[in-house]
């Protein structure tokens, strides 16, 4: 194994492709199938969600592991459609950690679920050797239940639907990269939030209108639209000039040569809708924390071989690629 297969690019899909998929999802009524951010299961009634954190720093602007790991499972519960509602710890503690700092990450935990409405319902502790985990890993694991007004899925887009984000992407990547390379950013903070506002916005309007939605962490937007897209039949456009970009964010993917298309969120929503109510969507999210910058970065333009095109400002179009490997190390 090297580092590309776990940074949710083209190499982590391959692997997945050939040594877990057909091992856990040979048959096609799997929930595994097709690689949900939460699996349904119960006749449709029940969403389940895990996840694993290891982010390094562990604690950001915006943030700390323990905030980060219960946001991340509750946003994978809320973009699939679900209400969370338990969520499970369990902790891998290095020998030696600093019990200031573990005390610090769990008051995160407490205070980010209590506001989310979930319980921690379940968890595990373990201590491993000096050197073993490089300080503490966090797994969470999610339940929530079906979200009756939302119908979402893949097989529900249309051409003609317009593709929204809820608010700026890839805050939560630079902060932390400037972070590990000593680089001071003015306005850098992690987007690390519970998406739950902007999914109950959704779910407000709700039926078929909603027809996707998904969170962009590892691999970010980009990775997202490749996901939605390939395989689908549909085909996208995507206008680079309207994706919503801090300048801080702007300024250090120019520094370090990162495509902000590919830097994740942590407090995002990527939304697939139908064109009369993405307005209304949009303005519900821009009232919402960290939504002043939500808008419409493209459409499905109609039926094809799944390609994403990125439109620039003077006209040229090319092809959307997904790094092979990891664009950046660690970032949950």
């Amino acid at each position: 194994m090297t580092m590309a297969e776990g940074g949710g690019g083209g190499a982590a899909a391959r692997w997945i492709a050939s040594a877990v998929l057909p091992r856990f999802a040979p048959g096609a009524a799997s929930p595994l199938k097709s690689l949900p951010d939460a699996s349904l299961l119960e006749e449709g009634s029940l969403l389940f969600s895990t996840d694993s954190f290891v982010v390094s720093p562990r604690e950001f602007p915006g943030g700390n592991i323990g905030k980060l790991a219960v946001c991340g499972t509750v946003n994978d519960l809320a973009v699939s459609g679900g209400i969370p509602k338990y969520l499970s710890l369990a902790l891998i503690v290095e020998e030696g950690f600093d019990c200031a700092e573990l005390d610090r990450i769990l008051d995160a935990v407490k205070e980010t679920a209590d506001a989310c409405g979930v319980v921690i319902a379940t968890g595990d502790t373990k201590v491993v050797g000096k050197g073993s985990c490089d300080g503490l890993f966090i797994n969470t694991a999610g339940i929530g239940l079906r979200d009756p007004a939302l119908d979402l899925g893949r097989d529900k887009i249309q051409p003609g639907d317009d593709i929204l984000v809820s608010g700026s992407i890839g805050d939560h990547a630079l902060t932390i990269t400037a972070l590990r390379h000593g680089v001071r950013g003015e306005g850098l903070c992690s987007d690390c939030a519970p998406v739950l506002p902007q999914t109950r916005a959704a779910s407000g309007i709700g039926g078929s209108r909603i027809r996707f939605m998904r969170d962009p962490t590892r691999g970010g937007t980009g990775a997202v639209l490749e996901e939605i897209f390939s395989g689908s039949g549909l085909d996208a456009e995507i206008e680079e000039e309207s994706l919503p970009v801090r300048d801080s964010v702007r300024t250090l993917c120019n520094m370090f040569g990162i495509d902000p298309l590919f830097a994740a969120c942590e407090g995002r929503v990527v939304c697939v809708a139908d064109p009369s109510v993405s307005g209304e969507l949009l303005e519900a999210w821009k009232q919402l924390p960290g939504g002043e910058m939500a808008c419409r970065i493209g459409k499905v333009t109609g039926t094809g071989n799944g390609t994403v095109a990125l439109c620039g400002r003077f006209g040229g179009r090319r092809k959307l690629i997904v790094p092979d490997g990891e664009l950046l190390p660690r970032i949950c």
